[in-house]
C-alpha cells in the first residue's frame, strides 16, 4: 500500500494541472456492510457530495445495483458530463468504477469496507481523476487531494443518516 500511496503522489505531482491521484483511509462509525450500502447507491450520490449535480442511472444488475451511470458535474464555468461503469464485489465489500474508453474525462476508483467491530469500519478510497480541461473547483475545493474531500462528505452523510 505505501508503494502505490506513493506512486499516486508522484503521479500527482508530474501530472497535468487537471489530473490527480489519491488515496485515503478512514474509520466509520458504522458496520462495513452498512456503509458500503450507503455507497453503492450512485444515484444519491448527489445528495451527499455537492460537486456532483446530478446521476442518472442508465443500467441495473440483477442485484439492482447500478452498473452505468451518467453523472453531471459542476465546474466553475459550467459542467461537464461523464458516464461510470461498476463492479462490485460484495463479499469484500468493495466497489470499483471507470468512465467508458472513450470518455474525454479519466475516473477510476475504489471503495474498500473493512469491519473492525459491528458498529465500525475502515474505509479505504483511491480515486485517479484526469479533467481535459483546467478546473478551478479541482484545485479550489480539492487542495489537490480529491480522495479526502469525498471521504468527508461521504463521512459527514453517514452522520446525517444515523
Amino acid at each position: 500500500m505505501a508503494t502505490a500511496l506513493a506512486l499516486a503522489t508522484r503521479i500527482a505531482t508530474v501530472a497535468a494541472p487537471a489530473s490527480n491521484a489519491s488515496e485515503v483511509s478512514t474509520t466509520l462509525t458504522v458496520g462495513a456492510a452498512a456503509a458500503y450500502g450507503v455507497f453503492i447507491d450512485a444515484a444519491e450520490i448527489p445528495r451527499w457530495l455537492p460537486i456532483v449535480q446530478s446521476a442518472r442511472v442508465l443500467t441495473r444488475d440483477l442485484q439492482d445495483r447500478a452498473t452505468r451511470v451518467a453523472f453531471m458535474r459542476r465546474l466553475e464555468r459550467g459542467s461537464l458530463g461523464y458516464t461510470l461503469e461498476y463492479r462490485y464485489e460484495p463479499i469484500a465489500l468493495a466497489v470499483s468504477w471507470t468512465t467508458l474508453p472513450s470518455s474525454n474525462v479519466i475516473l477510476s476508483g475504489e471503495a474498500r469496507f473493512v469491519p473492525l467491530s459491528t458498529k465500525a469500519c475502515l474505509m479505504l478510497y483511491r480515486l485517479h481523476l484526469e479533467l481535459p480541461i483546467v478546473d478551478d473547483t479541482f484545485h479550489g475545493e480539492f487542495d489537490g487531494h480529491p480522495a479526502s474531500v469525498v471521504v468527508a462528505e461521504f463521512r459527514e452523510h453517514l452522520r446525517r443518516l444515523c
